[in-house]
């Protein structure tokens, strides 16, 4: 069944996102962290029980990253948006995201095997992104964190660039050096 629990949570993940950017927009901090700290434990929720329940397909293999991307995507278009978060920081991460899809899409025309492949640096790059959003969004809340944030999101920057380089390097070297 393709609608199991680990994709039912990815997909509400997903109908979280339009509810946290609007919340963000009209500035409605308390309530923008609560969606985002629901959407990141079903985050969390969702990988826990597919493993546990053996419920993996092909489907949540797809679907976990898309959610994860437009979940920080949004956030970090947002935030910055509304002053909370460095521009250049959400341009990093935008442009990031667009030329690996991009790149798969590339990949994919061309005929030529589309692996999606999670690495180390791109797992820790979207964790490391997510909680500085968190903690953009407890400061608005709480004025906590402000000496950390500069921190937060100069790390987080270079760790998208790392993260994209590597993802970008590492396909170009599996592509076939002729044409099919």
């Amino acid at each position: 069944m393709v609608l199991n629990i680990p994709n039912a949570l990815t997909l509400s993940r997903m109908f979280l996102v339009p509810v946290l950017t609007i919340a963000v927009i009209y500035r409605e901090f308390q309530l923008a962290l609560a969606v985002f700290l629901l959407a990141a434990v079903s985050d969390l929720l969702d990988g826990f029980f597919a493993r546990l329940l053996n419920q993996c397909t092909l489907l949540g293999l797809y679907l976990d990253p898309a959610a994860d991307k437009v979940l920080t995507l949004a956030c970090y278009l947002t935030l910055a948006f509304t002053g909370l978060l460095p521009a250049w920081l959400a341009v990093v991460v935008f442009f990031k995201d667009l030329f690996i899809v991009l790149g798969a899409a590339i990949i994919f025309f061309c005929g030529w095997e589309l692996k999606v492949e999670p690495s180390p640096w791109g797992k820790q790059t979207t964790f490391f992104q997510l909680v500085t959003v968190a903690a953009v969004l407890l400061h608005a809340v709480t004025g906590w964190l402000a000496a950390w944030l500069p921190v937060l999101f100069g790390v987080a920057g270079l760790l998208t660039v790392v993260s994209g380089g590597h993802y970008i390097f590492k396909r170009l070297r599996t592509l076939p050096a002729a044409p099919l």
